[in-house]
């Protein structure tokens, strides 16, 4: 590459980085000072001196606190049960474990309304026991449902870590007279403190930032966290709302940096096991009896966290209007399911989010590809520009990045209020997967492969299509797997971004379950959970398939 044609390269990919990416942010935090006057800190003694304001950021703590308590005390044990004992049925397990992930929140907080309905089985039979009812709309339930959620996050995080740690360490410990507890605790415990720190962190900048389940249990019973609270503010009419909002997302965030440099801090010592080779031998071998009792309570506790409450919510779906009983075969049918299927205002919200989906895919592919390769070729440094912007905008809540599309991207003709700001909002939102990837992939392709295409004659379209791509391709469509989940599922965005001929299936869901729809809800989300499982079964059938073909 020449120099001029890399001079060029180089600007367009640091502009790319600072108009795209980095720019909406900085438009979000020069709003929250700005005032009639100019800049003062007027908009943060407004929110601060609210009971309201104060009342979003306690309830934001103590959901985030308790909810990762619970997820800690779920996930730890999920990893260590299926890392270190010989239980068997261990790739059930995993499925189970993880499915509550996969899911998107609003969905699971369907699912869980569903199974403790007012007139459910569960609470029936509480009210015939003289004890009270359960209620999901309530900060306990945001805790609960919040907690089960993310253990899996808790679980994916340490389960191979786990699995990591040096089997002679456990041996020499045991040979110079510790005992297995001892040696869980100062041989295990202590080689994994980094990851386990890392593992709290994460559900707990997962469960504030979370929207969908705030939002759907927490409005009924007027409870506010920070991502809801902001999204009120954001809708609402006031002379000073939008700024309010933006100092109330500045807020969120430093709550999230704060909890990311603590972290930091006490792992910053901490050696890591990336060299080690995970073993998948089990550690600590229960007798049978032992063993068999331990997996049926594990399986039976998941089925009850995990499964339960989605049957629940396809009975409920079966139904239209109230029913004494869900079990009542007799009012059962699948009217809601054909009302989605043959009503244009239904089904348009999936062809909008697959087409957001495909198409910001495609985009976030392109950038990808394109930056990681002038990156490992040419090194060039404005490459920083991209990954810092898109590593802010992929880790800022989501009701924080939506809020600065609006502030930056609503001075530009014809694109607030229409779908494209949704769309740019997307690759903003998901390109960090495709860089990643991208940056993985890259790793594989080394330039002496190129430089012998070269010499046999090919062009560089041969090049690319021949031999880059066929390397990069695996790696490639993982990256694209994560984005396709997220982005064809979220709420986020959508609620603040959407216009009214672009509601995504997100956004669908939300309408009909606040306009007391239930049972079409219910139905259309057992319709996006299948579509889920089809495309995470196909992700598996390819990698077995790309697996044996290596």
């Amino acid at each position: 590459m020449n120099k001029i044609n890399k001079s060029i390269q180089s600007f367009l990919i640091g502009a790319l980085g600072i108009f795209i990416f980095i720019m909406p942010l900085l438009t979000l935090f020069a709003l929250a000072f700005e005032t009639e006057g100019g800049f003062s800190l007027q908009n943060f003694n407004a929110i601060f001196s609210s009971s309201r304001s104060g009342l979003a950021i306690k309830n934001t703590l103590i959901v985030g606190g308790a909810s990762t308590v619970l997820a800690f005390l779920l996930g730890g044990l999920y990893a260590f049960m299926v890392a270190y004992t010989n239980v068997k049925y261990k790739k059930l397990l995993e499925i189970l474990i993880i499915l509550p992930y996969l899911i998107p929140g609003y969905i699971v907080t369907l699912a869980w309304t569903s199974l403790f309905s007012g007139n459910g089985v569960i609470n029936r039979l509480l009210m015939q026991l003289g004890l009270p009812k359960v209620s999901m709309y309530s900060l306990g339930g945001i805790i609960f449902v919040l907690g089960v959620s993310n253990a899996a996050l808790v679980y994916l995080n340490l389960v191979d870590v786990l699995r990591k740690i040096p089997q002679e360490q456990e041996q020499a410990s045991q040979v110079a007279g510790y005992s297995l507890k001892e040696t869980l605790m100062k041989i295990n415990l202590k080689s994994v403190r980094g990851p386990i720190l890392s593992a709290i962190v994460l559900s707990f900048l997962s469960a504030i930032d979370n929207f969908a389940i705030p939002i759907t249990l927490g409005t009924p019973g007027g409870i506010s966290v920070l991502s809801t609270y902001i999204y009120e503010k954001a809708i609402g009419f006031g002379p000073t709302s939008f700024n309010e909002a933006s100092a109330l997302a500045i807020v969120l965030s430093s709550v999230s940096l704060v909890a990311v440099l603590i972290q930091k801090s006490l792992t910053l010592r901490e050696k890591p096991l990336e060299s080690q080779m995970a073993s998948y031998h089990h550690r600590l071998a229960l007798k049978p009896v032992k063993r068999r009792l331990l997996q049926t309570v594990l399986i039976v506790l998941l089925v009850i966290l995990n499964i339960i409450p989605l049957i629940f919510m396809f009975l409920s779906s079966l139904h239209k209007g109230y029913v004494r009983s869900i079990f009542d075969v007799s009012h059962m049918s699948l009217a809601n399911y054909q009302f989605i299927l043959t009503t244009p205002g239904m089904y348009s919200g999936f062809l909008t989010s697959l087409w957001l989906t495909l198409s910001s895919l495609a985009v976030c592919l392109l950038i990808g590809v394109w930056v990681m390769y002038m990156k490992s070729r040419y090194q060039l440094k404005s490459v920083f520009f991209v990954e810092t912007g898109a590593s802010l905008t992929y880790s800022v809540p989501g009701i924080v990045l939506a809020l600065s599309m609006i502030f930056y991207w609503g001075k530009v003709p014809n694109v607030y209020g229409t779908m494209l700001i949704l769309w740019i909002a997307y690759v903003t939102r998901y390109a960090l997967l495709l860089i990643r990837g991208s940056q993985t992939a890259f790793m594989t392709v080394g330039p002496e492969l190129e430089e012998a295409a070269i010499v046999s004659g090919s062009s560089s379209i041969e090049k690319w299509f021949k031999i880059i791509f066929p390397m990069i391709r695996q790696q490639l469509l993982s990256s694209s797997f994560l984005m396709i989940v997220g982005a064809l599922t979220e709420l986020t965005l959508s609620s603040l971004l959407s216009a009214a001929n672009s509601k995504t299936i997100g956004l669908t869901i939300f309408a009909l379950q606040t306009g007391g729809d239930n049972a079409i809800a219910q139905a259309y989300s057992v319709l996006l959970t299948l579509l889920i499982l089809t495309i995470l079964m196909m992700r598996s059938r390819w990698e077995n398939k790309e697996g044996k073909s290596k």
